[in-house]
């Protein structure tokens, strides 16, 4: 018989944030952990998301944990969708039977709080990461992308929920980028699309990052799948980051003659990945993490596997520019830095399926899909 639980202990929440027992060393290799101090900030209540993130814990007869995950709900998502919705994530777990005692759990708590649908997985928004993969399980996870084993798409394929929104990652071998794709384009290049390229430096990356932030909500609020990132939510996710963030890898471009307070025209945000650590670390992020990233930069070696990767976050453009080839002629920017600090490919987060213009980046760049991954939708059962 399998139980589930709610996290009110630092032991529980240490037996929530450990590496899962059950999981093969390949299914741990593969994974992707969260990052700890997120998880710990959703158990306090002093994370950014507005309402209580609460944390489960299944376990069997025995007392042994096989399973985990989080429930809360979000207004803007209920908006989004149209019915009130409660959220899941952080999910894992050892067995069929886990995965249905769990979701047992998350319908009583939806029923409770007088919600219709439950959807996910999520942690703790779509905009930030989840979803299950649901082919390319044999590819392993990168940073702030899903990866999960054949056993949890199963669960869902075959438990009456529906898929929401689906998509797909990326992989960009960056020595195989075609010349035209990997050369850095002119300031004359830029000035014929109506932009001007923004170089941050180490110092102006929080302020090139605020005037992300509206760009960002402009270009993807049409998608099903997202809702507006607030400023609190941004500066959140985005303080982990700076301590990866590589300045040369910002990518941004201003209308030109353009105020520096206006929301840039287009932009790409790439970081170095961590997750070698993170799985080294299972999710801990340290000053002394970022300050070898920084000697390997410095040096232009790559001490480890990872590093010698980089992650594309997120990428977009204004509305009033679209069309006119802003991202396009950012990522030949963005390739050109890449290769040039001796990265060896490019991985790219979960883009929508309806979200074209975002594809077409890796896929002039000879990149090729990874993982398709889907968000999963049901109404309650009680």
């Amino acid at each position: 018989m399998i139980t589930v639980e709610q996290v009110e202990t630092r032991a529980q929440l240490r037996e929530f944030c450990a590496v899962p027992a059950w999981m093969t060393p390949a299914e741990v290799a593969s994974r992707v952990p969260l990052l700890r101090s997120d998880v710990v900030a959703w158990h306090r209540g002093r994370s950014w998301f507005p309402g209580p993130v609460t944390l489960l814990l299944a376990r069997d007869a025995h007392g042994t944990v096989v399973g985990r995950c989080t429930v809360h709900s979000h207004a803007d998502m209920d908006a989004k969708l149209g019915f009130p919705t409660l959220l899941f994530g952080a999910l894992e777990f050892a067995h069929r039977d886990a995965f249905e005692a769990l979701m047992a759990t998350v319908d009583e708590h939806a029923a409770r709080t007088g919600k219709t649908h439950i959807m996910g997985p999520v942690s703790l928004l779509p905009n930030e990461t989840g979803g299950v993969v649901v082919a390319g399980h044999e590819h392993p996870g990168f940073f702030d992308s899903a990866w999960n084993s054949p056993l949890v798409s199963h669960a869902f394929e075959t438990s009456g929920f529906t898929p929401f929104s689906g998509g797909r990652t990326w992989e960009v071998d960056l020595g195989k980028v075609p010349a035209k794709r990997a050369t850095a384009p002119a300031p004359q290049a830029f000035a014929e699309v109506g932009v001007e390229l923004l170089s941050p430096g180490r110092l102006g990356v929080r302020k090139v990052l605020n005037r992300v932030l509206p760009t960002l909500n402009e270009a993807f609020d049409p998608l099903p799948y997202y809702t507006p990132i607030s400023a609190e939510q941004f500066a959140s996710q985005t303080s982990g980051l700076e301590l990866l963030m590589d300045p040369g890898l910002i990518v941004a471009a201003q209308e030109m003659g353009a105020e520096e307070s206006t929301p840039v025209a287009g932009f790409i945000l790439t970081v170095p990945d961590p997750v070698e650590h993170l799985r080294a670390t299972n999710g801990a992020l340290s000053p002394t993490f970022a300050a070898r990233l920084l000697r390997e930069r410095l040096s232009r070696q790559r001490l480890t596997t990872s590093a010698k990767d980089a992650v594309l976050i997120i990428q977009g453009s204004r509305p009033s520019v679209q069309g006119r080839g802003v991202v396009s002629i950012l990522a030949r920017q963005m390739f050109s830095t890449l290769i040039k600090k001796n990265y060896r490919r490019l991985r790219i987060t979960f883009i929508g399926e309806d979200n074209p213009g975002s594809e077409a980046i890796p896929r002039r760049a000879g990149g090729h899909p990874l993982h398709d991954i889907l968000f999963f939708l049901r109404k309650v059962h009680t």
